[in-house]
This record gives C-alpha cells, structure tokens and sequence, in this order.
C-alpha cells in the first residue's frame, strides 16, 4: 500500500510540473499593444496573429501565412470583445509547432516484449488523451489473456535534430510518460507503475492532420513485486495534434 501512495503521489507531481500556467492579457494591455505585435487570440478557434488595433467592442489583427504554408496572401482578421476568450504574447520568430505538450492524441498500436522470467509476451492497443493519455490493451503474458487501462502524463522532452527556424525536414520528438494502471485477468500484474518513453516521426509542416508513426518503451513494476515486471515495445501510428497546429 505504501509502494502505492508513493508512486500515485510521484505520478500527480509530474503532472502538476508539466502543466504551464500562461498570463493571459487583460483587454487594456491589449489596446495598448504596439502594432505588428504577434498575439496568439483564442475565439471560437486558437489564431496567431499580428496586432493592428483594438477598441472597446472588437480586436483586428493580420494573419501572415507561414513560409512553409501554401496560402501566400496575409488577411486582416476582425474579432468582436465578446468572442474574444484569451490573448497572450507570442514569440515574433517563425514558431517551433513541436514546442509544448501535444493538445490531442489518437493512437492504435502493438508489440511485444519479455517479462522478468525472459518468457515473450504480446499486446494491441489504442492510446488516446492529449497532455495526459489514456491506454486500453489487450495482452498476453505467459499464455494468460488479460486487459490493461493505464494513465500516464505525456511531458516533452527534447528533439532531434534541434529546431531551425523555417526549415522543413523530419525530425523526431521525444516524450516521458509516467503512469499507472491495472491490468485484470488470468496471470500476474494486477496494479502497476508504468515508465514509458515515446518517440513520434514528425515535419517542421506539421499540421496535425496525418498519421505519424511511432516507437514506445514501456517498463512495468507490479505493485506487490517491483522487481517481477515486463519491458515491452510498442509500434504504431497515431494522430498527434500539436499545441499549435492548425492555427496558423
């Protein structure tokens, strides 16, 4: 029960850590931005943009197109006080979309792996959640059939190769994924701690709206034998929306 606490505890600190608190302006610093200011507004959808004015009732700002985009042409962009959720500062350089955690995650994906007596084991699945992610599996573990639901927060970690401004090449990101999870049916595991880490294909243009292939490494610690888990490699693609696809 202790083990427990403990890594429920560990798991809801990594989750605090990874959720970033941005300032949000309030409408009078708004109206007192200097034009050509890029702004990230949130109306109905989620727009980076250039500030040209704003009064009491509506905000006007510029679209610009990304270099990479096939749009060319930049629009004026009017939106009334009412609609206008949130407006925050956004980084005047050409934005890195691989920034930040993922908004949204819809995965399918299997493999296999050992468990602490060499024995193989296998599993298909579907992951899905955004910051934090939820994983449903069916598996088998030493001839045992068994279903598995596991939480975990995904955190970025880093990118290779590193970000350049206006480039369009492949790259992959890197994520941790602490979780834990209870695997029901025949055969060992019951509750568990999981470590994962994740690691996404990804383009400098991505929009969100393709399927990416990925790799995962997951380790799992039983929580009554730690020491008595399993490793396990996960193949699959997934739909991986990005903090600030699809905006611009």
């Amino acid at each position: 029960m202790k083990t427990s606490q403990s890594v429920l505890f560990l798991f809801a600190s990594l989750i605090a850590s990874s959720v970033a608190d941005a300032q949000t302006l309030n409408w009078h610093s708004v109206e007192n931005l200097p034009p050509d200011t890029r702004i990230w507004v949130k109306a109905q959808d989620q727009t980076y943009c250039y500030f040209e004015r704003a009064t009491d009732s509506e905000l006007i700002c510029q679209f610009r197109p990304k270099h990479s985009s096939s749009q060319k042409q930049n629009t004026d962009l009017v939106f009334s006080r009412a609609d206008v959720r949130e407006v925050r500062l956004a980084s005047t350089d050409d934005y890195d979309d691989s920034k930040g955690p993922l908004d949204l995650i819809l995965a399918v994906g299997g493999g296999g792996g050992w468990d602490f007596a060499r024995q193989p084991n296998a599993f298909v699945g579907v992951k899905v959640g955004g910051p934090f992610s939820l994983d449903l599996q069916y598996d088998r573990i030493q001839g045992h059939s068994g279903f598995s639901t596991e939480g975990s927060a995904v955190i970025p970690l880093f990118r290779v190769p590193a970000y350049r401004p206006f480039a369009t090449r492949k790259f992959v990101k890197l994520y941790a994924e602490p979780g834990v999870g209870y695997r029901a049916g025949d055969g060992t595991f019951g509750g568990y701690s999981s470590a994962k880490v994740l690691a996404i294909l990804l383009t400098d243009t991505w929009s969100g709206d393709w399927l990416a292939p990925y790799v995962e490494f997951q380790r799992r610690f039983p929580f009554d034998s730690p020491l008595q888990g399993d490793n396990r490699f996960t193949f699959g693609v997934m739909l991986a929306v990005c903090k600030h696809c699809g905006i611009e």
